[in-house]
């Protein structure tokens, strides 16, 4: 079973989104290039069949899925690798079984992980990709364009599952409400603890950022649910992953999330940019 749930995790979260970045000929056309946009695609076809995934398997399905479930998905998941399942064709189907209405062909290309071309703004791509005065920017002073592009919604799909998952789970529920807040936080964007903190006190009951980083320690939907988005007041690195600062075991890591992103950090590791606060 182990063995089983190793294979799944490398198929959508390494080999599908690595075949996709090269733009492997196996598909024509790739309309997603995340490992949970992947997930959702073979998960609701393999497992789900006529209905989403979620309302068969208790999230995260790698730890629910019996062994037949984890054969199917994978199984699929190896003739989208080789091109034996059509992956644009299972992705509509995904989505009809959400709900979600055909997107139209020029809406469902993909984006190139950079372009030298100049982006259009359309409605399918997010207002956080655009450039703008409070954009996080290089060191040279240019537009710091994310590696981790994706469409609205993608994103709203994204944080759909996950949204789902940390309310079916057992935490408590302050811990929900900080889980729940990151999922705000889109890409390219970061807040901190004194701002979620903020907001919390401000709308529902008295807390401070200890807390809020006390909640969100050992995150068990890292890095989907983004608390990489959350930083120090003074604009350090802040926690990951259980430790903290730049001298933390995870802070590579941490640094790597967010540069994928679009965020930036200045020669004194301070980061660029004011913090997302529009908390809902």
């Amino acid at each position: 079973m182990d063995d089983l749930r190793e294979h799944w995790n490398y198929l959508y979260k390494v080999h599908l989104p690595s075949l996709a970045k090269a733009r492997d000929l196996v598909q024509k056309q790739w309309p997603v290039h995340l490992d949970h946009c992947f997930a959702r695609i073979v998960l609701d076809n393999a497992v789900g069949v006529d209905r989403p995934w979620t309302e068969i398997v208790k999230a995260p399905a790698v730890k629910h899925m019996s062994d037949a479930q984890l054969r199917a998905a994978i199984q699929l998941a190896e003739e989208l690798a080789t091109g034996q399942a059509d992956l644009a064709s299972l992705n509509e189907r995904s989505l009809s079984l959400r709900g979600k209405n055909k997107r139209k062909a020029a809406n469902t290309a993909e984006l190139p992980a950079t372009s030298n071309k100049k982006q259009q703004t359309t409605s399918s791509i997010s207002a956080y990709f655009m450039p703008s005065p409070s954009s996080p920017r290089d060191d040279k002073g240019k537009e710091a364009i994310p590696l981790v592009q994706e469409t609205d919604t993608e994103h709203e799909e994204k944080m759909a599952v996950e949204l789902e998952r940390i309310a079916r789970s057992d935490l408590t529920t302050f811990r929900k409400q900080t889980l729940t807040l990151l999922c705000q936080i889109p890409p390219g964007r970061y807040s901190t603890y004194q701002a979620m903190s903020d907001h919390i006190t401000k709308t529902s009951h008295k807390t401070c950022a200890r807390a809020v980083g006390n909640a969100m320690r050992n995150n068990p939907f890292a890095p989907e649910v983004p608390c990489h988005r959350i930083l120090a007041a003074d604009g350090s690195l802040g926690g990951f992953g259980g430790s903290w600062g730049e001298e933390g075991k995870f802070a590579n890591k941490k640094h790597e999330l967010l540069h994928a992103e679009g965020v930036r950090f200045d020669s004194n590791s301070r980061v660029k940019g004011p913090p997302f606060r529009e908390f809902t």
